[in-house]
């Protein structure tokens, strides 16, 4: 029997007054609830009861332990119920990734994870800047290229493919470059986050970095793909967002036979022990969804 379960017995027998009632209330035999009451008189050097054969009651310094005991007693409840939060399926789940990958993976199917956790709230920081997920409190992040926080624990997803793409009225006014060396007498569609100014673009393949002239510049990947189906110029961007449009013929991909570069796709989480049981389950399933639609 620890301390806290003999000041549990001993706020019973307070509120009782009464050793027997406590101790059938309890289940327990009436020297297990003596010996607790006892054992705190001998730790805490104080008479908590006075006892009688009809009646007893509390004294001045047990009416003043009483208080303390009690409000020790319910912080330890309020700290029960979050570990009965943790296993139960009510709570929430902030999620740092991509405004693309949250517009196009996402949201389209969360709802398949509600069906599971009606309760559950998502939270969803979408970014293209890199989120950070000790400094903004994020329970995870997804992040498309190389990771660097030696400190998170890191859960690899895929690899994803950047295509060269172009829309056809661009290619109907510039012609389809077959060369590199062409490339300057083409436009990019220049895409920074952090919005420096910059003097050239650059098309970026696994083994090569081309410079090339650009007449826009845009900070978001949403403005970036509607520039390139624009026909402002030539963009990259993932295979997985690249497809539809392809498919679609809104696109027309480019350097085919040129080699692609590949960035990693990881969910990244910090190294917390105890997790409620629906961010596990959230996991598993953000780790099939990404896999099956990258």
């Amino acid at each position: 029997m620890d301390k806290i379960d003999r000041l549990k017995i001993f706020c019973l027998v307070a509120e009782k007054q009464s050793f027997a009632q406590a101790a059938l209330q309890l289940g327990l035999p009436r020297s297990n609830v003596t010996y607790a009451i006892q054992a705190l008189e001998k730790e805490y050097e104080v008479l908590l009861f006075y006892r009688t054969t009809r009646k007893v009651s509390l004294t001045h310094e047990g009416s003043l332990f009483y208080e303390e005991a009690m409000r020790l007693v319910t912080q330890l409840k309020e700290l029960n119920r979050f570990k009965t939060h943790v296993r139960s399926a009510e709570g929430k789940i902030s999620i740092g990734l991509p405004k693309r990958l949250a517009t196009q993976v996402l949201i389209p199917h969360v709802l398949h994870f509600y069906q599971r956790y009606p309760k559950v709230k998502v939270l969803v920081n979408s970014s293209d800047d890199f989120s950070n997920l000790i400094e903004q409190q994020l329970d995870c992040v997804v992040r498309v290229g190389p990771v660097q926080d030696e400190y998170l624990l890191i859960r690899p997803i895929t690899q994803t493919h950047i295509w060269t793409l172009a829309a056809p009225n661009y290619l109907s006014e510039f012609g389809e470059p077959k060369s590199f060396e062409e490339l300057q007498q083409h436009y990019a569609v220049d895409y920074h986050v952090a919005k420096h100014y910059r003097e050239w673009s650059e098309l970026v393949f696994r083994d090569q970095r081309i410079k090339m002239p650009y007449r826009l510049l845009i900070e978001n990947t949403e403005a970036y793909i509607q520039a390139g189906l624009a026909g402002i110029g030539i963009i990259q961007i993932p295979e997985f967002d690249a497809a539809p449009y392809v498919q679609q013929g809104r696109l027309q991909r480019l350097f085919i036979e040129v080699p692609s570069l590949q960035l990693p796709v990881n969910i990244l989480l910090t190294d917390r022990q105890y997790r409620p049981k629906y961010f596990q389950d959230f996991i598993e399933w953000l780790d099939e969804l990404l896999k099956s639609q990258l």
